[in-house]
């Protein structure tokens, strides 16, 4: 138990540090001065990899149409306007990681912050 003296007031503090971080969720919450500049570049970066593997597989499966295509984009400015957090970002780019390569490192919480960093250059 920690007793902390901050201005005057008397805090007790009752958790452990380590009980805090590890009962702690990361939400990491996006302003909402800065969310429609992170939605727009998620939606062209998301939407340039979607394009260049709708292409790619049209021209191994006939298939695969424009309205496929028009459908995805649908979804996927849906899903990208539910982001308010980094972690919802970091969901995000878990569903749609047919789109990256392998070696690409977005699907951790620190791979997400240095992609969305890198789209917002």
């Amino acid at each position: 138990m920690d007793i902390l003296l901050k201005s005057g007031l008397l805090v007790i503090n009752n958790k452990s540090n380590t009980d805090i971080q590890t009962n702690k969720e990361i939400n990491m919450k996006i302003n909402e001065s800065n969310k429609q500049r992170i939605h727009d570049v998620l939606i062209t970066d998301l939407q340039r990899l979607m394009f260049k593997m709708y292409n790619t597989r049209k021209s191994t499966f006939s298939e695969a149409t424009d309205e496929d295509y028009d459908n995805q984009n649908t979804i996927l400015y849906s899903d990208v306007s539910k982001c308010n957090t980094l972690n919802d970002i970091n969901e995000l780019l878990c569903e749609y990681k047919d789109l990256f390569h392998k070696n690409d490192n977005v699907f951790t919480l620190d791979g997400t912050l240095n992609y969305v960093f890198k789209l917002l250059r």
